[in-house]
């Protein structure tokens, strides 16, 4: 059966899932029937669905305004496919990744609490145990953002996702580890030659080699202090190591991150070792050459 192809009300697509419109075997209906009843269990009762090949979105926005930001996140997962090096055979969960934009504060809370039975600590959940894989949002957004400014908030939340899948559910993977991922990946997904990249690129150069007057980034700064700019470290890191040339000891990276047979999470130093670099410092070194190169896209 083809995706459904246009945004239907909750309510309304409620109805349908449950008069049989649609197979009752199809696990992308089940998913988004799913959805709908885990946003009335939070008591969330107005909104959208949107749907694309890989995801279904569903916020408090105009129909036509989920239904592009559902095909953008497709790109995004594209890339963060090939960046994680997923075979060709397989995938990140069954289905498609359910994406919940929630940026009113309360609406967040009472998803998290009803629904994920948690506390709201933060702005975003994943959620990818199981048939119904989710992320939710509660980024704080103004009322007037932008698609592309979602979607860039989205983004990482999907690669995220998708990391959390290759590595493995039960992996506590770094923050800067995932996010770093994320932004690179969000960013690269919207565009690289566009404005949001290029700043990036700019603006990581100063962050890693220093500049008026400052020095240069240990790469240790990255996960030992809380430098204002970490996140762009961070980016840059994994920008290398998953689209630089760092991406050919990506995938021993990623496996170093699972936790070993007596559940403990890995030290970072060893992981990096543990990849092919002798030392954090050898691939700091490697890293800040290929930024002085001016970072080249591929």
């Amino acid at each position: 059966m083809s995706p459904i192809r246009s945004c239907i009300p909750f309510v309304a697509l409620a109805f349908v899932l449950a008069v049989g419109f649609a197979p009752a075997d199809d696990l992308s209906d089940k998913q988004k029937k799913i959805a709908v009843e885990n946003l009335k269990k939070a008591e969330i009762a107005k909104g959208a669905v949107a749907e694309s090949d890989t995801a279904i979105v569903l916020g408090l926005l105009p129909e036509a305004r989920l239904k592009t930001i559902a095909d953008s996140l497709n790109k995004t997962h594209k890339l963060a496919r090939k960046a994680l090096q997923f075979e060709e055979k397989d995938e990140p969960w069954k289905g498609k990744l359910t994406v919940i934009y929630l940026p009113d504060r309360k609406d967040f809370a009472q998803y998290m609490r009803l629904v994920a039975g948690q506390r709201p600590e933060g702005n975003w959940h994943i959620a990818i145990r199981g048939e119904e894989p989710y992320v939710v949002s509660g980024a704080d957004l103004e009322a007037k953002a932008t698609d592309t400014e979602i979607v860039a908030e989205l983004g990482p939340l999907v690669a995220g996702a998708m990391m959390q899948s290759k590595v493995g559910p039960s992996a506590a993977i770094p923050p800067w580890v995932r996010n770093g991922l994320g932004r690179v990946v969000a960013l690269r997904a919207e565009g690289v030659s566009g404005k949001r990249f290029t700043t990036y690129k700019t603006q990581a150069r100063v962050a890693v080699l220093g500049g008026g007057g400052k020095p240069g980034a240990p790469i240790a700064d990255i996960w030992t202090s809380d430098r204002s700019d970490g996140g762009l470290l961070a980016t840059s890191l994994m920008d290398y190591l998953a689209f630089g040339p760092g991406s050919a000891n990506f995938p021993k990276f990623l496996s170093g991150l699972r936790p070993d047979e007596n559940g403990a999470q890995p030290a970072i130093a060893k992981v990096i070792e543990d990849a092919g670099w002798k030392t954090p410092a050898d691939l700091e070194s490697a890293w800040k050459k290929w930024v002085t190169a001016g970072a080249p896209v591929k």
